[in-house]
């Protein structure tokens, strides 16, 4: 009996043990589940940190930021580490997408079944590898304490004697191939023949301060008055102003709109992927985005901020492009428009 009973005893204690072993090696399951998010600097440090803590407290899940500066260097990473790309959701534009969605050892379709906020979202919004978490006007972000007179009307002003080496352009890779595009339209070009774009911006390669790789750097260059004006989208507007920056943006014709948003890279981590494009598909997420960011909701149950409402262009101010076609030629018209600014 008294054998029996401390057999019984130390199985008890041997259960207790294991158990507690594997609640601990639980905890330290929920604890140590990650999603693992390539995105750009602004994006984390103002739309995606904040909110951080409490989806690690609502899922278990903690958001790990991977810093890119363009959505083509965040596509050349992935696809020289994909054997392990580390990396479970990706921000990208839509042409870039595009692009990436042909790599299908690299990138898996949406789980739709996962993600039931889709359903709340403004057409063309999502397709079956990429969904829009936010769009916007790339237009004239400036500072009106440093331009003449206060104010930029159209495009052809920063383009000035008064302009000389204080605006920042993207370069090619960054919003996609719109600056290109821009200065195609304004010289009588067209998506089908960027070559007076190309060559416009070859000529005014003096004229501007920087074709930046990153929109934080020209951010940055604006907010130190380094730059007086630059291509860029209202979130920008809205970081300076959040820094007390007198800024300003105007979006003249043409002002390209844009989709940026998220795609499920295949890293063996679909579902915490899923739970986190979801989450940031909800009503109260994308409230927080446009509030903070001064971007477009992409679900409809969400009103644009109304900092965002005033730079928005006009209808006949805002232009679309065939993103198809950006995504085939960008290679091109980026190794044309190197050339031209290094002659």
């Amino acid at each position: 009996m008294t054998s029996s009973t401390t057999i019984s005893r130390r199985c008890l204690l041997a259960a207790i043990a294991a158990t507690a072993v594997l609640g601990a090696g639980s905890n330290a399951f929920a604890q140590g589940k990650q999603v693992k998010v390539m995105t750009f600097g602004s994006t984390w440090e103002r739309v995606l940190k904040p909110l951080a803590p409490a989806f690690k407290q609502e899922t278990g899940i903690e958001i790990v930021p991977i810093i890119q500066n363009s959505s083509a260097e965040g596509l050349a990473k992935l696809q020289a580490s994909r054997q392990s790309p580390g990396v479970d959701v990706w921000f990208t534009g839509e042409a870039i997408a595009m692009r990436a969605a042909t790599d299908k050892e690299l990138f898996v379709p949406l789980p739709k079944d996962k993600l039931p906020n889709l359903g709340k979202l403004i057409p063309g919004a999502s397709n079956d590898m990429f969904v829009a978490y936010w769009y916007f006007p790339t237009g004239i972000v400036y500072r009106p304490d440093l331009v003449p007179g206060g104010k930029v009307t159209a495009w052809s002003d920063i383009f000035q004697p008064a302009f000389k080496n204080a605006i920042a352009l993207p370069a090619p890779t960054v919003y996609p191939g719109r600056t290109i595009l821009i200065a195609s339209l304004l010289n009588g070009g067209s998506i089908d023949n960027v070559k007076p774009g190309i060559e416009f911006l070859g000529k005014m390669r003096d004229h501007v301060a920087m074709f930046n790789s990153s929109d934080t750097n020209a951010r940055r260059a604006l907010a130190r008055g380094e730059i007086m004006a630059m291509i860029g989208s209202p979130s920008a507007v809205k970081e300076l102003a959040d820094q007390n920056i007198a800024v300003a943006m105007v979006s003249p014709k043409p002002t390209p709109l844009i989709f940026e948003g998220m795609m499920m890279v295949k890293n063996g981590n679909e579902d915490a992927a899923a739970t986190f494009i979801n989450r940031s598909l909800a009503a109260d997420w994308q409230k927080h985005m446009t509030d903070i960011y001064n971007l477009g909701p992409v679900n409809k149950e969400v009103a644009p901020a109304e900092a965002l409402v005033k730079v928005l262009p006009t209808p006949e101010n805002a232009v679309t492009f065939d993103e198809a076609k950006i995504n085939q030629r960008l290679g091109e018209w980026t190794e044309e428009f190197n050339k031209a600014i290094a002659k």
